[in-house]
């Protein structure tokens, strides 16, 4: 096992982090989803695409895989469309001054920041290499 963890690499540590991000922010979802919201709309499959991404990163730290960055990076890619869908009637009502749907714009903002934040990592961590001496298997 400690010859597994020396071994990861840079990009390994940055998909890492970001699923840590994204555990920690589908909590956040899932904590505040109901008030934050516009229409009452349910926040469950962001959150559990993102709680797919962690755990996706979790089963790739055991099972070297090549390009194992890409399966997280799409569910969380698939997160940040679904919150973009979610957010849009908050984005709406503060571009018109009329918040007549609901929900928190602060929250939405931190969703869809978030989101993008841990896309973004998760992408720049293809660019480095997952192991330090390229022991993938596939």
């Amino acid at each position: 096992m400690k010859d597994m963890i020396k071994n990861k690499g840079l990009g390994y540590w940055l998909c890492a982090g970001a699923a840590v991000a994204a555990l920690v922010i589908s909590i956040v979802v899932f904590a505040t989803y109901k008030s934050a919201l516009p229409n009452q709309q349910s926040g469950v499959v962001a959150a559990v695409l993102l709680l797919a991404g962690f755990a996706a990163q979790i089963v790739f730290t055991f099972v070297p895989v090549r390009f194992a960055h890409i399966v997280p990076l799409a569910l969380y890619t698939a997160s940040l469309g679904v919150i973009i869908n979610l957010i849009a009637p908050a984005i709406a009502d503060q571009a018109n001054g009329v918040h007549y749907q609901g929900g928190s714009f602060g929250m939405c903002m931190f969703y869809l920041i978030a989101a993008f934040v841990v896309v973004g990592v998760c992408i720049a961590s293809g660019f480095f290499a997952q192991t330090k001496n390229d022991s993938e298997k596939i």
